[in-house]
């Protein structure tokens, strides 16, 4: 695990200290890259220094990076060496995260060297990288989004991290929270795109690079493009055998070397087919973990046993209960850092922590929705063939949005009156859709909607979402279907082995038919069902009160106190809703709030 996070301007010891005190979770030692044009920093217990070729050069990693030991490092460690002065340096590089090259005899700095910015599409995996070349900062996130990086402009200067809080200690930054921004979260369960909660703080969009020069404004570019691949021709049979051997491959450049490894078991197909492929690679015991919550609440344990038992794992299985986690809720919220409204986060924050006493690493089934045609995009299909509302202008967003069933259509009622008028639904929320859905390429709508989940849903909810509460706990995450091998092949291939008559991610389950329990790839998808809408009725209900309070709701000024009230009581005109969700999300974003905007401890 490491921590990347800098600013551009004059070396300010006590401020780069400032910004990585609020880091250490994620790593011991501090390696720091200091000219008179910017400062870089990394935190990891595991840090190497590698002076690149030529003096003037230098490269620092994170000691995550697999197979590219001469890529990044050599045999000194950052112990011995823990500031690096590079005054002097023509060229510095530093990279957070897990990283897969096939240029595996050079030096990173000497690469970025040769190649300039076109070095970013050569990098594979999930990564952050800074590079200061003279007075040139670039700042570069990886293809997919599985790490993450943010930034803003204050006082001269250009601030950047892996996770909000480092660059919100941007001294006298005003932390103020963009109105829009509520009703995209409302909506989506998260803010997607480059703009956050806060104006002026900005998340670098995956498969993007930041360039910034003095005297110039910030300039975002485009490196990594999906949606309209070179044509392949092969038939279905070599789709699946190609999809199979680019998810093992995926899985073997991930795997750390001589060292236990945990795996994230839902008992769903995409972590079962990801346990698959680490089992057969592995030559220690994989050490497997799945959620429930109670024996009166559904849950997918059977299933997950039952890949547990084929594949000979150390299974555990972890009960999560409102008594256990409600008193650190604050802390969770804390590290997630974003106001992401999905109950999973707490599920992922347990399982993190009970992987992090057997393993360093942590896999999971992140991906196969987003790129293979998961089953939330089956109600947008049945719209296209057969309507159901009246086809006007953005019918399709609109569409989309009530689709994802989270408060697209109850955000005026949940608003106070005078934050509902500065939001312009048009702009704001459809207007963030139809880019994805009037682009030429890709060109069916199936592929679009797997764009939008991917770039909005993959690289800014569930990606850090995964990242920050793994992070909590030092572990890495490691997420081998969003490869972006494997990106590239699923727009490659023909829609229908993704998503055809109702039945889902029709690849993988033939890629690993007789592998995986049959019964696995049988059932119907059913997600992990936080049971929020109970737990708020009852173990949550007092807790819930008194955050949600009608003085402090009035105070803050955002949302209806009236409306929040009758979601608490289970009580709205307009018939049953989402209760539990909606709760979820309002209580998310007021501990955030308080936290973030107010300056509460957590």
């Amino acid at each position: 695990m490491a921590a990347l996070y800098g600013f551009t301007g004059p070396p300010d010891r006590r401020l780069i200290d400032r910004m990585g005190a609020v880091l250490t979770h994620r790593g011991s030692r501090n390696t720091l890259l200091e000219s008179a044009h910017g400062s870089i920093a990394i935190h990891d217990g595991h840090v190497s220094v590698a002076p690149a070729m030529r003096e003037t050069r230098v490269a620092v990693g994170d000691g995550v990076v697999s197979g590219t030991s001469a890529l990044c490092f050599d045999s000194r460690s950052a112990t011995a060496r823990p500031h690096v002065d590079v005054s002097s340096i023509e060229l510095a590089v530093a990279i957070d995260g897990h990283v897969v090259s096939e240029h595996r005899d050079r030096n990173l700095a000497e690469f970025f060297a040769q190649t300039g910015t076109d070095s970013f599409e050569k990098l594979r995996g999930g990564w952050v990288a800074a590079v200061l070349d003279d007075t040139t900062l670039h700042l570069a996130r990886d293809a997919a989004g599985v790490r993450t990086l943010y930034f803003l402009e204050h006082d001269g200067r250009l601030f950047f991290g892996v996770e909000p809080k480092a660059v919100l200690a941007a001294p006298g930054f005003p932390r103020r929270i963009r109105p829009a921004a509520i009703a995209q979260y409302l909506s989506f369960s998260f803010v997607p795109g480059a703009d956050t909660m806060l104006e002026g703080l900005r998340e670098l969009p995956a498969g993007h690079h930041l360039t910034v020069r003095p005297g110039e404004p910030p300039r975002l570019e485009r490196y990594f493009f999906f949606e309209d691949p070179p044509p392949e021709e092969r038939t279905e049979t070599e789709w699946v055998a190609h999809v199979k051997d680019l998810h093992r491959q995926a899985v073997a450049e991930r795997l750390p070397k001589g060292e236990p490894v945990a795996v994230f078991l839902s008992g769903g197909l995409d972590s079962s087919i990801v346990t698959a492929e680490v089992a057969a690679q592995h030559r220690r015991p994989v050490k497997t973990f799945s959620i429930h919550f109670g024996e009166e609440y559904p849950n997918e344990l059977e299933f997950a046993r039952l890949v547990a038992e084929r594949f000979e794992t150390d299974h555990r299985e972890v009960l999560v209960r409102p008594k256990d986690f409600l008193p650190r809720l604050r802390r969770i919220i804390w590290h997630l850092d974003d106001p992401i409204g999905d109950p999973i986060t707490v599920p992922n924050f347990e399982l993190a922590a009970h992987a992090s006493e057997h393993a360093r690493c942590v896999f999971n089934g992140e991906g196969g929705d987003p790129l293979f045609g998961g089953p939330k995009n089956i109600p947008m299909m049945l719209h296209h063939w057969y309507g159901g509302i009246e086809r006007g202008p953005r019918y399709r967003e609109r569409v989309y949005l009530e689709s994802y069933r989270r408060s697209y259509e109850e955000w005026p009622r949940l608003l106070a009156p005078d934050l509902v008028q500065q939001v312009e639904p048009e702009r704001d929320l459809e207007g963030l859709l139809t880019p994805f859905f009037d682009c030429e390429k890709p060109a069916t709508l199936l592929n679009k909607l797997c764009a939008i989940n991917l770039r909005l849903k993959g690289a800014h909810l569930i990606l850090p979402k995964v990242d920050r509460m793994t992070a909590a706990w030092g572990l890495t995450a490691l997420a081998p279907l969003f490869d972006e091998r494997l990106v590239t092949a699923s727009f490659a291939m023909p829609p229908t082995l993704k998503l055809s008559r109702g039945i889902e991610k029709i690849v993988l389950k033939r890629a690993y038919a007789g592998i995986v329990p049959a019964p696995v790839l049988a059932r119907p998808k059913s997600g992990m069902r936080v049971p929020v809408r109970y737990w708020f009725r009852d173990e949550m209900k007092r807790y819930t009160k008194k955050i949600l309070s009608r003085r402090a709701l009035k105070r803050a000024g955002i949302f209806n106190e009236q409306r929040v009230k009758q979601l608490i009581d289970y009580d709205t005109i307009e018939g049953p809703g989402r209760y539990g969700l909606r709760l979820w999300m309002l209580l998310t974003f007021e501990i955030w709030r308080r936290i973030v905007v107010e300056g509460e401890a957590p």
